[in-house]
């Protein structure tokens, strides 16, 4: 149970500490909830699964994201870590996930 735990934990701190930075990007507003409810519990169910490896795997999704965020953020002007215009950030996802969805 313990391993469980750190486990866990050590595969949530990152995704915690990016939201609580970027959660002013974070659109639909439900996915705030969803990534710190639903993180924790997936990454119990990898750790149960794949034992310290959850670590990793979390880690690696998270850096994906991570990479995701950085890369459009470049493509529009905007600098990864500060984002000078969230509401601009925000209507451009919508855009992208609209031209992406199926009609």
């Amino acid at each position: 149970m313990y391993g469980l735990v750190v486990d866990v934990l050590l595969a949530t701190i990152p995704v915690l500490a990016l939201t609580a930075v970027t959660w002013r990007l974070v659109w639909p507003r439900w996915k705030l909830v969803a990534k710190v409810v639903l993180h924790p519990l997936l990454y119990a169910g990898f750790s149960l699964l794949l034992g310290h490896w959850s670590i990793l795997v979390a880690w690696l999704h998270q850096g994906l994201g991570l990479a995701g965020h950085i890369w459009f953020s470049r493509k529009h002007g905007f600098t990864w870590y500060s984002v000078e215009d969230p509401a601009r950030y925000v209507e451009l996802s919508k855009a992208m996930v609209a031209a992406i969805s199926p009609k």
